[in-house]
């Protein structure tokens, strides 16, 4: 791969000529279906959504960036894009098309000082995974250890601002579309859109990312789960080198036909993960990407890619299990009460607009912690309630103000949720939160 085109200019160029490819290859399907009989048109409808997908897979590949952020988000989506189309976003997890290898040696001269073969005592420059923001190639450190050394693309912090910018535009326009008492505030969508910025951007300091590698790794402690350790001697803001650990990524594990305990056993390990860090560590590792954890050969898990932890505020830690409490015992008062602790406040009619639309939402939210496990087997259709409800709230009153950490926190959960239905996993979460309930009866 060359150069990522980084304009505004450029990138809409990119997007452009994708959708008139696309566009083009729907009419000449649709003229050519015309005479075809009906088997034979379910199987061009096939080819033709293969060969959709395989274009705007490499639009994406092309652009990297946030066009891949949002690709790994929409390739978990099953109720907005056909299989196919899925599959083929699947690949940006960790198989996005790697940089050529004169690109990748010029990056590391110019982070490290010198070229990868004086650096390592052996270096592979096909890289083995790449992603978003970089690829990631094995090596061998002079002391023996086997690392993996992740190069970012040139001038992606560059494509970052760019698609950020217009991405603010659009939701600034986008929102007048809608009724006046169904908007949400104006500082409300600027706050959402201004994080997302500021975690993209921090995601580019491969600095940021090595000290978050070694506060999980120094923090979590939590038996079955597994952090690389860093390098600090070959990391720098675009090159970062960690210890290489084994594993299987998501989807290839789950190809070897796993047994149900040790889909459960995978998933436990990760909601454990997730509520430790976020409400007893105040953290969380917020890119829920299946192609963040390897399973390895005992069922253990390896977590891999700190770029995108978000430090969650005490006031959050300390009252969202109050407001998932009210949400539990439905209690009216309680949950106003508690959303204004978390310093969110929602414009409530009266008690016949909560019982309408926020009662629901809460009975919905609080269902996985009502017994001691939850099967995502049985509730195959859970996270699809989501879209349910986030059309519901088109007719609730809108929110004043909203807790910066609701943001990450609620897109890491679902993002969980999300893999935990792919594993068809039974999932302990109930006692995590049980002790903090027991301090607010």
């Amino acid at each position: 791969m060359s150069k990522i085109p980084s304009t505004q200019l450029a990138r809409a160029g990119v997007v452009g000529s994708t959708a008139i490819k696309m566009g083009v290859g729907r009419l000449k399907g649709k003229a050519k279906r015309r005479f075809l009989s009906e088997p034979a048109q379910l199987l061009e409808e096939e080819k033709q959504e293969d060969q959709q997908a395989e274009l705007l897979f490499k639009a994406i590949a092309q652009l990297r960036g946030t066009a891949v952020k949002l690709a790994q988000m929409l390739g978990m989506e099953s109720e907005l894009l056909p299989e196919r189309v899925r599959n083929e976003l699947s690949k940006t997890y960790h198989r996005v098309p790697p940089l050529n290898r004169v690109l990748v040696n010029k990056i590391i001269v110019s982070e490290l000082g010198d070229i990868p073969n004086n650096l390592f005592s052996s270096f592979y420059p096909d890289a083995f995974a790449a992603a978003s923001l970089g690829q990631v190639h094995k090596a061998e450190l002079p002391t023996g250890e086997q690392a993996a050394v992740k190069v970012q693309y040139p001038g992606i912090h560059v494509t970052i601002e760019s698609d950020m910018k217009l991405l603010k535009k659009l939701s600034s326009n986008g929102v007048n579309f809608l009724p006046k008492e169904r908007q949400p505030s104006k500082s409300v969508l600027e706050k959402i859109m201004s994080e997302i910025s500021e975690r993209l951007m921090e995601e580019t300091d491969y600095n940021l990312e090595a000290e978050n590698t070694r506060w999980f790794r120094d923090k979590l402690a939590i038996a079955g789960i597994q952090v690389p350790c860093v390098y600090d001697q070959y990391c720098s803001a675009r090159v970062i080198t960690t210890e290489l650990l084994d594993g299987q990524h998501l989807d290839d594990w789950l190809a070897t036909n796993p047994t149900q305990a040790q889909r459960n056993r995978a998933a436990q390990l990760i909601y454990d993960l997730f509520f430790t860090s976020t409400m007893r560590l105040g953290r969380v590792h917020a890119d829920p990407n299946p192609g963040n954890f390897l399973i390895k050969e005992n069922g253990d898990l390896a977590l891999i890619d700190f770029g995108c932890v978000k430090k969650l505020g005490k006031r959050f830690t300390e009252n969202m299990p109050e407001l998932l409490y009210a949400f539990y015992v439905n209690d009216f008062d309680r949950i106003v009460s508690a959303y204004k602790k978390l310093n969110t406040t929602i414009r409530f009619g009266d008690r016949d607009d909560y019982a309408e639309m926020m009662r629901p939402f809460g009975e919905w939210m609080s269902k996985p912690i009502k017994d001691d496990s939850f099967d995502f087997k049985e509730n195959s259709n859970y996270t699809h309630q989501a879209y349910q409800f986030m059309q519901k709230t088109h007719d609730m009153p809108g929110m004043e103000t909203l807790d910066e950490d609701f943001i990450f926190f609620d897109r890491t959960l679902y993002g969980l949720f999300k893999i935990f239905e792919r594993l068809e996993a039974t999932v302990y979460m109930r006692y995590h939160w049980e002790p903090y309930w027991d301090l607010k009866r």
